[in-house]
């Protein structure tokens, strides 16, 4: 799973990596493997937080277990209050094998 987002003008990039470590820790908390991306080549100045599984069920598994989490709602309203970047797309995907 992929969230891309774009700060807005005039945001604190300390403050959104800050927002990034926070919901980081609740997604590891709930058993996906995190990173964060800057992205250089093609939507210069987004950002990708990356969430990855084992799999579709692991995922449905960790969904269902952070929207049951308390923090994860109470983290949600501060990333929104903060208002520090704007959506811009996200991606579900599955490997496929070659």
């Amino acid at each position: 799973m992929q969230f891309v987002s774009h700060p807005r003008p005039g945001s604190d990039l300390a403050t959104i990596l800050q927002l990034a470590k926070d919901g980081a820790a609740l997604w590891r908390k709930h058993g996906a493997d995190v990173s964060y991306w800057s992205v250089i080549g093609g939507e210069v100045g987004n950002y990708a937080f990356v969430a990855r599984f084992d799999s579709v069920e692991s995922y449905g598994r960790a969904l269902a277990s952070l929207g049951a989490d308390p923090a994860f709602a109470e983290f949600q309203a501060k990333r929104l209050k903060a208002g520090q970047s704007d959506w811009v797309r996200s991606n579900i995907s599955i490997q496929v094998d070659l």
